[in-house]
This record gives C-alpha cells, structure tokens and sequence, in this order.
C-alpha cells in the first residue's frame, strides 16, 4: 500500500484528472487551497498552509502545481487518517 500511495499509477492518473477538473473551476488560487484542504482534510489550511499551497498552485492556477497540491495532501498523515 506504501508504493502504491508514493508511485504507483492509479493513484497517479486520479490525481492528474483531478488536477484538470480542479483547474477547470473559476476561481483564485487562494479559494482553491481552501476548497481542496476543506475536502481533503475537513479543515480549512492554516496561514503558513494557505500561502505555501497558493504558491505551489500559482497564479493563474497552473494544472501542474494543483497535481503537486494533490500529491502532498494524499501524502498527509492527517489525510490518510482520514480516508
């Protein structure tokens, strides 16, 4: 379960098509990450979260940077506690 949550291709390709969903959506970078963390962790992102994440993801929102987003929050502990 380990490979498969760091390399593995299923994951990768949902993630991918997630990514092209999400950047789909009109809306900021900023409302982005908290929507993202608001569905993944049932939280909104702390300050520190909010910026880092924002930054990842750009400006305009970059499909490439929400991928990564998406890799580091299914990498969460607190993410894997959950689902």
């Amino acid at each position: 379960q380990a490979l498969e949550l760091t390399n593995g291709g299923t994951l990768a390709e949902r993630l991918k098509r997630s990514a092209e969903k999400l950047v789909q959506e009109p809306q900021s970078g900023r409302e982005l990450v908290v929507n993202i963390f608001e569905r993944a962790l049932a939280r909104p992102p702390t300050g520190e979260e909010l910026q880092l994440a924002a930054d990842l993801v750009g400006s305009p929102v970059q499909k490439e940077g929400v991928e990564d987003l998406l890799w580091a929050m299914t990498m969460l502990p607190e993410f894997q506690l959950i689902y």
